[in-house]
């Protein structure tokens, strides 16, 4: 038997003994058949990122165009227990966005609004607690009469809407979730999130806090796929340099705190001019002396803020007789009375003034005498012919 032989049956026995027990692998190594290639420079992630940010925008296109097709269901439903179940589906579909949403910070993506606003904080709150899936549990305790600038209002929406997500699901379902926000003495805002669970073990809490610090400790003796909601916030923690920390409270719980830095922070804003209350009507102009009720003139309609009001002008009373009392409002816009006019019996005629002018008697005399005047002045003369 040559020499080749031996050495491929030995090799064969050795795989053999290294497949039934890997533990021979170890006491009795043999060469690789072929070498290693040389180590080349690192590899990068590959294309996972690009194809999961892919998904994500798949998601979102997907969650925005059910969202419309239920806001037109929803418009048109009448049955309250149907018009239940559709909010129910909505509100799914917005924690459906909000995961997409997640995915594409935990790429290192910018999640863009396309109409970025400033939020008052008590909006921000609101907007946080509508996309928990036990928002009823959630009570707004005191907050500042702040708001959150128009680039970073976003990020705070999610930071607080993690951390309440994960303060009503490890506490009792019973158990109500406070969130408040008040100022600091740096001139911020410190929002916090207190639950009544069952709270954290002490190596845990270290290990979270430094997550959010963005210096997680080395090892992570975490499993990363259970702390989804606080890896999120971690990297929006980091964009926009809010400082959270999660602390145990002596009655059982967590409190979970955000401090927000005064550059994110700024005075609501005034209401544009849509939004604006209307101002008071001025005062009406003065009272228009008229011998002929029918001679006044028609409010026309308000058509924009360059052309003029135009208003009603009021006929005022004869001197020496007292303003007519209609129970309607001396001043500002003329009302409708919610009364039936049908039955109303008319107001008798005033007497005739037999001083001022003709006695009703005379009037059949004055209207002949009119009207063959009328006759004589269209009936054309000797000398004249029509045009």
């Amino acid at each position: 038997m040559r020499s080749t032989d031996i050495t491929r049956r030995s090799t064969w026995r050795q795989r053999a003994a290294r497949w039934l027990d890997p533990t021979v692998a170890r006491w009795d190594v043999s060469p690789p058949e072929t070498p290693e290639p040389p180590p080349t420079e690192e590899r990068g992630p590959g294309p996972w990122p690009a194809i999961c940010e892919q998904f994500a925008l798949r998601i979102l296109a997907s969650a925005y165009q059910m969202g419309a097709h239920l806001e037109a269901v929803e418009a048109d439903e009448q049955d309250p227990e149907r018009l239940e179940r559709l909010y129910r589906i909505d509100h799914a579909n917005t924690r459906i966005r909000r995961h997409a949403e997640n995915l594409q910070v935990l790429l290192g993506r910018r999640v863009e609004d396309a109409d970025p606003q400033t939020v008052p904080l008590v909006d921000v709150v609101r907007a946080a607690a509508s996309a928990v899936e036990h928002y009823p549990r959630i009570r707004v305790g005191h907050v500042v009469e702040l708001a959150v600038v128009e680039f970073a209002a976003d990020d705070v929406i999610r930071v607080l809407t993690e951390l309440l997500d994960n303060a009503t699901r490890f506490s009792p379902p019973t158990a109500p979730v406070t969130v408040s926000a008040f100022v600091t003495e740096d001139g911020g805002v410190l929002l916090r999130v207190e639950d009544a669970g069952v709270g954290l073990h002490p190596d845990h809490l270290t290990q979270l806090n430094a997550l959010l610090s963005g210096q997680p400790a080395v090892p992570v003796a975490l499993d990363p796929a259970a702390h989804l909601g606080l890896a999120v916030v971690a990297h929006l923690a980091v964009a926009q340099r809010l400082r959270v920390a999660l602390t145990t409270r002596p009655a059982g719980g967590t409190t979970a705190t955000v401090a927000v830095p005064g550059a994110l922070l700024c005075e609501i804003p005034a209401p544009g001019p849509a939004a604006a209350a209307p101002a008071p009507p001025p005062a009406w102009p003065p009272a228009v002396h008229r011998t002929d009720p029918w001679s006044t003139p028609m409010a026309t309609p308000h058509h924009g803020a360059d052309t003029p009001t135009v208003r009603l002008a009021t006929i005022a009373p004869p001197a020496g007789e007292p303003p007519p009392t209609t129970g309607l409002p001396t001043t500002g816009l003329p009302r409708r009375v919610p009364e039936s006019v049908r039955d109303r019996v008319p107001a008798p005629r005033p007497a005739a003034d037999t001083g001022a002018g003709s006695p009703p008697e005379a009037w059949p005399d004055e209207t002949a005498a009119f009207a063959a005047g009328v006759s004589d002045a269209r009936t054309p003369t000797d000398g004249e012919g029509r045009q």
